[in-house]
């Protein structure tokens, strides 16, 4: 067979490789990984599961690593705009060359048996970082832990962001199956962190009979919000001295995913004191930003917020951030919030409804052109059905389900329904889209169209 030529053309023909879109198991990936002989990608590796927050936890390890003075790398999934996204060397999304030679390689290797294209990519993330003399490299798990291509990796440090239902036709319908499965990524004797207040009993008991030392948020670590800031305390690597540190900016992300990840880089004994914190984290928290995580930008002097929630844990968090927009709005009225919305067939939909509705005035609903996402009628009849308690009289539902035709190129149902949005609104309007890494994907490739967008 005549090899891709492009990294365009690999990412076409991985996609279309596995009869599976998600094949969980280590097998096949670990005798591939043998035949090439994958060495281990760093000195320290620090693996990130959880629902929710994974990747605020991962962009913080990585800021944080970097501004220490360590040679990092982080792998994550999904990308928004482009794949390179999710491979990245102290901050710097990778060439398509050390992809496609990477691909490359793997493909020669492994014969007859198949990958699918997580597998395939999380072989290719591995083989680069351990060529590029690392110090540190951070991996987020795609789906769970347990089975997840990532966790043929020995983690020297686990953190564990969150634990709810999300994924349950492989992780189960309760929270202590999945704890579980996000548990399989502990090993003997090494720190957990577990950035979740109330975690299932079962991760604890896990840990314990692992002998992994188990920091839990309130409990060994935690913040307190102030006037000046904000205060992180927690335990140094040995879990004897009481670190704390003040007057910190906030940043965009959440404080208690932050503060996960400030106690999991001490965990890994990648901190010299609380001294060396002191003095990076400012600067680093100051602009500490992670794309399409409620993000805020402009658009022409409208302010967007775009965020890749998709279950209700994730859209509590969303409603909390266009509370404290509205609570921001001081000496006037806040605008209304208008909603693109598009999401997957296989989420809980009335509960991410539910988890919304007291903070949207207008619902935009929409698809993406992918066979997975939910029909966007479908959707709509949902919100409609739903005893929503919008924050205004009116609560309008607009259904955006086919492309927009004269006005752009291929068009998809999201961008026809943020463009109407945006006609809608008025200056002191919130747009907020979110539903899905697509959703937030589609909207951030519009801003190509015009030169005159500002995206902050």
């Amino acid at each position: 067979m005549t090899q891709p030529a492009s990294l365009a053309q690999w990412l076409d023909y991985i996609q279309q490789l596995h009869p599976s879109e998600i094949d969980m198991g280590l097998d096949r990936l670990r005798l591939v990984a043998q035949r090439i002989g994958l060495g281990r990608p760093a000195p320290v590796v620090i693996t990130v599961t959880g629902t929710n927050g994974k990747g605020s936890h991962v962009a913080t390890l990585e800021a944080l690593c970097i501004a220490l003075g360590y040679r990092t790398a982080a792998y994550t999934s999904p990308h928004l705009l482009k794949y390179n996204e999710r491979v990245r060397i102290n901050a710097q999304d990778i060439d398509d060359a050390s992809l496609e030679q990477a691909f490359s390689t793997i493909e020669q290797a492994r014969g007859d048996i198949s990958l699918s294209y997580f597998e395939f990519g999380t072989l290719a993330a591995l083989m680069i970082f351990a060529e590029a003399a690392l110090d540190v490299a951070i991996l987020e798990v795609g789906l769970g832990g347990r089975l997840d291509a990532v966790n043929l990796v020995d983690a020297d440090v686990a953190v564990i962001s969150s634990i709810g239902l999300d994924h349950q036709e492989w992780l189960g319908d309760t929270r202590e199956s999945v704890a579980r499965e996000k548990a399989g990524i502990f090993r003997p004797g090494k720190p957990v962190i577990c950035t979740e207040a109330q975690p299932p009993a079962n991760l604890r008991e896990i840990a314990e009979q692992l002998a992994c030392p188990f920091l839990q948020f309130e409990q060994d670590f935690n913040v307190i919000e102030r006037a000046d800031g904000w205060q992180w305390s927690g335990v140094d690597s040995q879990r004897q001295g009481h670190w704390q540190l003040s007057g910190l900016p906030r940043p965009a992300l959440q404080l208690q995913n932050v503060a996960g990840a400030v106690q999991a880089a001490i965990a890994a004994g990648l901190v010299s004191g609380p001294e060396a914190l002191q003095q990076v984290l400012p600067a680093m928290l100051s602009n500490l930003q992670l794309a399409g995580r409620q993000q805020f930008i402009n658009i022409n002097g409208q302010q967007v917020l775009l965020d890749v929630s998709h279950n209700p844990q994730a859209a509590l968090a969303l409603a909390d951030t266009i509370a404290r927009w509205r609570a921001d709005a001081v000496g006037s009225a806040p605008g209304q919030v208008r909603l693109v919305l598009a999401m997957m067939k296989d989420k809980d939909h009335d509960g991410y409804i539910q988890a919304l509705e007291k903070q949207i005035d207008f619902w935009y609903i929409a698809h993406f052109d992918l066979p997975r996402c939910m029909a966007a009628d479908k959707l709509a009849n949902l919100v409609r059905q739903h005893p929503v308690k919008s924050t205004s009289d009116n609560v309008s539902v607009v259904v955006f389900d086919g492309p927009l035709h004269g006005l752009l190129n291929a068009a998809t149902g999201v961008q026809q329904a943020f463009l109407a949005a945006c006609a809608e609104a008025s200056p002191g309007d919130l747009l907020v889209v979110s539903g899905s890494f697509f959703t937030v994907s589609d909207v951030m490739q519009l801003k190509t169209i015009t030169s005159e967008d500002r995206w902050q």
